[in-house]
């Protein structure tokens, strides 16, 4: 693993992990007592891996932004003591929390412009677990956050004494992941389609604009547009993620709305992804989602309906990439896939993935 330190370069070939694969990491090491320090671009899902780890281990997690706090709100203040004639350290609200029970110590952009004097507290914090005289309880841990050299972001460099007492791990741009998220926090869907088709190439792109994306920014543009007119759609995603990221997605939903997932679940319309412009990736991809959605979106679907799902995942040329894609995304509706499930024609579609997916692993 590169030095924190270290320049752009070094930190470029590292790939670092998935969100997925980190968050099982990461917890092994708070389990072990063993601090951790994850490093990745803005807005890839840091904050949010700390508050996911800190429900799974049954913490509460006391989130502390260094470059917002001032040192003395980390370490404390000291003041006179008339009774012992001596200076005694008041300490801040969150000490007394992480002394008194098991917490997770979140320390979120630690390397971001933060001053030797707030280093010093991290040190204390993650080394030894306690401020000053006040010792964490046996069950704290603690987990700190910071963006990549890599990023034109803001970042000092941390002493060689605290990198050194951090297990660290790289969290990568990781689109699968927002997707699985995204399916299920409302994101637009024309949007999930859109990362599904592009991934990593389009969730995060840091063109150095004041607006960029990323996928926090994505998500940002996605709530600005529910509700708002189409022809406000532009102007109000661009100002997440900058006018270039706005008009690639502009020309992709366009592509996404020819898609009509009525007419394919209550018509029965076949689809056939073999010629002409519905063999093209992004349009499958706009398919799927689109049908996806639909049905997620529809509370009742009636019986005579399913056989027209079935067929839809049976279309020439939708491979089982898509197929498992687009059952992935059904799970969002509550007990769709268990009607499908005592369907003959879906029963066979069934047992041709599972062989195929054993296959691949043999």
């Amino acid at each position: 693993m590169a030095d924190a330190r270290g320049d752009a370069s070094v930190v470029r070939r590292i790939e670092g992990y998935s969100y997925a694969e980190l968050k099982e990491l990461v917890e092994h090491t708070l389990r072990a007592g063993v601090s951790v320090l994850v490093r990745g671009h803005p807005g890839v899902g840091k904050s949010t891996l700390a508050g996911e780890l800190a429900a799974a281990m049954g913490l509460p997690l006391v989130d502390i932004r260094l470059a917002q706090r001032d040192p003395a709100e980390l370490a404390g203040v000291y003041f006179p003591d008339r009774d012992r004639r001596e200076l005694a350290l008041f300490p801040p609200d969150w000490v007394r929390q992480a002394c008194a029970e098991p917490v997770m110590v979140f320390l979120d952009e630690i390397n971001a412009a933060v001053t030797r004097l707030h280093q010093a507290a991290a040190y204390q914090i993650v080394l030894e677990k306690r401020v000053g005289p006040f010792v964490f309880h046996p069950g704290t841990v603690v987990m700190a956050a910071g963006n990549l050299e890599e990023d034109n972001a803001i970042v000092s460099s941390l002493s060689s004494a605290l990198c050194n007492r951090f297990a660290h791990y790289i969290l990568r741009v990781d689109s699968r992941a927002w997707l699985d998220w995204g399916s299920g926090a409302g994101i637009d869907d024309a949007l999930l389609a859109y990362i599904g088709r592009y991934g990593e190439e389009v969730l995060y792109e840091n063109t150095g604009d004041y607006a960029f994306a990323t996928p926090r920014s994505w998500e940002m543009a996605s709530r600005l547009m529910a509700g708002a007119p189409p022809e406000m759609h532009k102007r109000l995603i661009a100002s997440c993620v900058g006018l270039a990221a706005a008009e690639k997605f502009g020309n992709y939903q366009r592509i996404y709305q020819q898609v009509n997932a009525r007419k394919i679940i209550e018509k029965g319309q076949k689809m056939n992804f073999t010629r002409g412009r519905s063999a093209e990736p992004s349009f499958i991809y706009a398919a799927v989602f689109a049908v996806a959605a639909f049905l997620n979106s529809t509370p009742e679907i009636a019986d005579e309906h399913l056989p027209n799902i079935v067929a839809f995942a049976r279309s020439p040329g939708l491979d089982p990439e898509y197929v498992f894609l687009f059952l992935r995304h059904l799970k969002r509706h509550p007990n769709l896939l268990e009607r499908l499930k005592v369907l003959p024609e879906y029963q066979a579609l069934a047992g041709e993935l599972v062989a195929l997916h054993m296959g691949l692993y043999q």
